[in-house]
């Protein structure tokens, strides 16, 4: 399965190449760019978040099935701990219920991404 991202593009606009990238992100072979780029594997977190250091471009744009795949999981167990607190009073469960809300609301819409 091939996994979407735009780590080429970036890399492209400012004239890197793989091998730069590579070293930028403390990997030793360009290996790891390439079979990325080419929609081939997950970046580990922390390829992800070096990436979005050397781009200045948040993980969700660079890797957007990455980013998706991971907040739909969320939003489940949020749905599923919405369930578990619905009807409560106590103060905890009202921080919760906040929380969840928050969440929702952080959702991107689907056209951003």
């Amino acid at each position: 399965m091939s996994h979407r991202n735009y780590l080429s593009l970036h890399r492209k606009r400012w004239a890197l190449s793989q091998r730069e990238l590579a070293l930028l992100v403390g990997h030793a072979s360009r290996s790891v760019v390439s079979r990325l780029e080419l929609g081939q594997g997950r970046p580990s977190l922390r390829f992800a978040i070096r990436c979005e250091a050397v781009f200045g471009v948040q993980v969700a744009e660079l890797f957007p099935d990455l980013f998706e795949e991971n907040h739909d999981a969320v939003m489940r167990q949020a749905a599923h701990l919405d369930l578990q607190v619905r009807g409560r009073t106590d103060a905890g469960s009202a921080r919760k219920r906040a929380l969840l809300l928050e969440i929702v609301g952080r959702t991107p819409s689907p056209d951003i991404l």
